[in-house]
């Protein structure tokens, strides 16, 4: 690809980018209006289900045949069960009988089909593990308090999205200017170090500078200094596992991308970032506000 192509890329992927992140803006916004919330849980729902099912194909590069109509069945009954879960108090257990009919519907199919179960019953398996658990932490922390509570769910997955693509973001561009040592060259021969400790001195400044403009604005979040660099360098770190996790598993698939949407690359290469910084915030309220 030449400079001119290379610019034209760019471009379209941050033109692209800018539209996506302000129609996230617009639905988080929206996320505690009474018509708008199924609405919101079910586009965090469908991004969960599609990613899933990019990382079947990415499987399927390699010749093997998980179940991916139960693996989506089963991603989307468990983001559902915790989107319920955070609204009626008697549905608090059943994420766990999800996970429980999840894992005995994965063996059950391989009763049934005895297609090399062992392999690809641990594909179809890891999808449910890698994905739908850790990206419906998204939803547990957008409706974590509860409206008149102290702080905001909304605040905390601005929060969290904001640093960690931010980590990201400035990796790309830091690496792309400055980098020249190898980070992982077996994974991404792209990345560098200077790119990813630009990622995460971004992480900490856009941590702090967030707890501080939420502040200003007095809106329901709260974090002490201290906590928000502590909280930005271990979201930037976890940001960029989870970018050289998903790496790693298309290299060896052969993919460049998990997909080919116009200036997105694929769904999956958007939230392999959050997922693990997901499940931290989310611990990270559990320890500190229950």
């Amino acid at each position: 690809m030449n400079l001119s192509n290379k610019m034209s890329s760019l471009k379209q992927r941050l033109l692209v980018g800018s539209v996506v992140s302000a129609i996230v803006l617009f639905v988080i916004a929206l996320a505690n209006n009474a018509y708008f919330k199924p609405i919101t849980m079910g586009i965090t729902t469908l991004i969960i289900a599609y990613s899933i099912w990019e990382f079947h194909q990415i499987s399927h590069n390699k010749a093997q045949k998980p179940a991916v109509f139960l693996s989506l069945i089963a991603a989307i009954a468990y983001a559902i069960s915790v989107a319920l879960s955070t609204q009626y108090v008697a549905c608090k257990e059943l994420p766990s009988l999800v996970i429980l009919a999840s894992l005995i519907s994965f063996f059950g199919y391989y009763f049934l089909k005895g297609d090399s179960p062992f392999l690809n019953l641990a594909i179809t398996l890891f999808s449910f593990v890698y994905l739908a658990i850790p990206l419906s932490c998204m939803i547990a922390i957008t409706y974590f308090f509860t409206l008149s509570g102290e702080q905001d769910g909304r605040c905390w997955i601005v929060y969290l999205i904001a640093v960690t693509k931010m980590t990201d973001t400035a990796a790309f561009f830091v690496g792309k200017r400055f980098g020249k040592t190898k980070f992982a060259p077996f994974i991404s021969p792209k990345k560098t170090w200077e790119g990813a400790l630009g990622g995460l001195a971004s992480a900490c400044v856009i941590s702090t500078l967030l707890t501080f403009v939420f502040k200003l604005l007095n809106a329901p979040f709260s974090l002490t200094l201290f906590q928000s660099i502590w909280m930005g360098a271990l979201l930037g770190v976890l940001a960029e596992f989870g970018d050289l996790a998903e790496s790693l598993l298309k290299r060896d698939g052969g993919l460049k991308d998990s997909n080919h949407l116009p200036g997105l690359g694929g769904i999956l290469d958007m939230v392999d970032s959050l997922v693990f910084t997901a499940p931290f915030v989310y611990i990270f309220l559990n320890a500190s506000f229950r």
